[in-house]
């Protein structure tokens, strides 16, 4: 196939770029352990010794070797407290968010 007759169009080198950083970068969907970490104003060991000791309610999921939260689920567990006004831990938050999310799908 010579040159002149590519079955991919060229692309100027911005969209390029663009489409790229698009792959590269995680959906805004999604929060990095930092992020997170920024969110409920902690440091990150902080952060990694609440997750260890069942602390926070959303659970990750793994992309590669990184772990994300869903931002939709961590803004419900940040607003959906406790009787006692506490942040819902790793073993009572999944009932939570699974009748919030039985509410919104019924609406």
């Amino acid at each position: 196939m010579s040159p002149d007759t590519l079955a991919i169009p060229p692309v100027d080198l911005d969209t390029f770029i663009a489409r790229l950083a698009e792959r590269l970068t995680p959906p805004a969907e999604l929060l990095s352990r930092e992020t997170l970490a920024t969110m409920l104003d902690i440091g990150a060991s902080t952060f990694d010794r609440l997750r260890a000791a069942n602390q926070i309610g959303p659970k990750p999921i793994r992309l590669g070797g990184a772990l994300r939260w869903h931002r939709q689920e961590v803004t419900a567990w940040l607003a959906h407290r406790d009787q006692a006004g506490e942040l819902h831990t790793a073993e009572t938050w999944p009932a939570v968010w699974a009748s919030i999310q039985r509410k919104s799908a019924a609406r």
